[in-house]
Formats: C-alpha cells, structure tokens, sequence
C-alpha cells in the first residue's frame, strides 16, 4: 500500500506544472546588447514580486514584436506608440497595463511625453529643413513613431514629400544608428527621439543641429498579451506603478541607453490619440 501511495505521488510530482515563465518582449530601439543588459534587471524586479521567472526577448524590429503579441509567444510587451495604437485596434486580447516616464532633459520634470527631432550633422551647415531638401535622409523603422510616423508627418506639414523630395531614403532600424551615419557622412539628415539626440550630445558633444522638433508624443506603453492570469497582470502592474524614481533599472536605463527613466503611470487609451490622429488607425 505504502509503494502504491509513492507511486502515486511521484506521478502526481512529475505532472505539476513547473513555474510558468513570463516573456516580456521589447522593440529594438537600441543595441540588443544593452537593451538586454537593462532589461535584465527589469526582469528580476517583475521576477521578484510576482514569483515567477521572467525572461526578456529582444525582437528583430517592431512588425515582430506585434506579431509576437498577437500570437501570445510573448506574455508581457514595451512597445511603442505606433504599435501600440495598432495593438488595441487589431488585438482585442492586448491588454494596455502602463505608461512610461522619462525626466525631460530640459525642464527636468517627469512626464509621459517625449519629442521627436529632425537634425543633421552641425559641420555640415544644414540649418534648416529647406536645406534638406535633395539631400540624403534617413529613418529608423517604418512602425517606429519619433523615427518615422511622427517626423514624416511633420516634414508633410512644412511641404515635403518624403517620398520624392530626397535623393535617398534610408530606413536604419535603429535610432543609434542614424546617429552613427550622420556622423560618418553617409546622410545629410534624419529623424531621432529627442532622447537620442541627448544621448549622442552627450556622448559627442554639440555635432548635431536641431531642424525641427515635434509636438510632444505619448511615451512607450507596457501591454499584456492576454496570455497571463489576471492575478499576475495586477502584480506586474502594481510593480510598474510602486518602482521608485532611483530604482536600479532606471539608473541602469538611464546609465546604459541614456534614457532617463523616472517611473510609470496609468493613463487612459485616449491618452494616445494624438499619435492615432497621424497614422490613420481608429
């Protein structure tokens, strides 16, 4: 009888369920190298408080990261504002959790907004977005908001077509590396987060010129893909909400990509109309 009792506890043993591991997905913005190394840490604080292993996955660009939200392959996602606007209208399961905030670099205030700028190399004596004009240009992703949506609708509302008014068109996938080709003279001009620019000032000094600057654009938005139990959404959410401001993934954000991360905050879903208004999604 003992053995039989054994038996059926080991079965009931090998059965169960080991902890489910959470994915949390992120757009390539960066170097996946230091998007990992950031993450990393975000992932042990989500780990930490809601008792389940989180592991990060960098996606090759933002169309992955979408499809990856649409097909549950990742539970929990940092998308941007593009995407996010189509997420909700095209993924009823996605589940909007929080808002990210950055310190603004010039008013040092916290806020959910950030601005896109257009800029070209200072040595270049580009000063203005006529100048620009027949020159070579680059963006970063087509479903990236302040490397493509956002300035593409701000050169169309100066006059430009940015599919004829340039003699190139670059698309970089990342904002870094449209820093790196205006610097090594293989565009005259491009669009960047203003977080970029600051990161790039920062790193080498005042080399770009300011063309242009967008309005304020809603910050990144954290989703669920509807894969995880409701419980677990509210403990990932309270986390976001209850990280203080000199948490250490923030530092690492700040001190990796030269993002200044300063919390997160729920805001409504027309929060992000504005960016609705420019990419044609409902």
């Amino acid at each position: 009888m003992r053995g039989l009792v054994l038996l059926v506890l080991s079965a009931l043993l090998w059965c169960a369920p080991a902890s489910a591991e959470i994915k949390l997905g992120i757009f390539p913005s960066n170097d996946p190298a230091k998007l990992h190394a950031v993450m990393r840490v975000f992932a042990a604080e989500l780990s930490a408080r809601t008792g389940e292993p989180v592991t990060t996955v960098v996606t090759r660009d933002y169309a992955e990261l979408v499809q990856r939200v649409r097909d549950r392959s990742v539970d929990l996602a940092w998308v941007n504002t593009l995407n996010y606007v189509r997420l909700v209208s095209e993924v009823p399961a996605a589940r909007y959790l929080a808002t990210y905030m950055e310190r603004n670099e010039i008013t040092g205030r916290v806020t959910p907004y950030y601005q896109s700028y257009i800029v070209a190399p200072r040595a270049s004596g580009l000063d203005s977005l006529a100048a620009i004009r027949g020159k070579r240009f680059a963006f970063t992703d087509r479903a990236s908001t302040s490397g493509y949506a956002v300035p593409n609708h701000l050169l169309r509302t100066h006059g430009f077509d940015p599919d004829a008014d340039f003699s190139k068109v670059l698309f970089l996938k990342r904002h870094d590396r449209v820093v790196d080709a205006l610097l090594q003279g293989s565009v005259d001009a491009g669009a960047i987060s203003d977080g970029t620019y600051f990161t790039a000032q920062r790193n080498h000094g005042d080399v770009l010129s300011i063309l242009a600057k967008s309005d304020p654009i809603p910050l990144d938005a954290i989703v669920s893909s509807g894969s995880l139990a409701d419980a677990t959404v509210a403990r990932v959410k309270r986390t976001l909400l209850e990280m203080p401001a000199d948490h250490p993934f923030f530092h690492a954000m700040r001190d990796v990509l030269g993002w200044n991360a300063a919390g997160f905050e729920v805001r409504s879903d027309a929060f992000y109309d504005s960016v609705r208004a420019i990419s044609g999604n409902p």
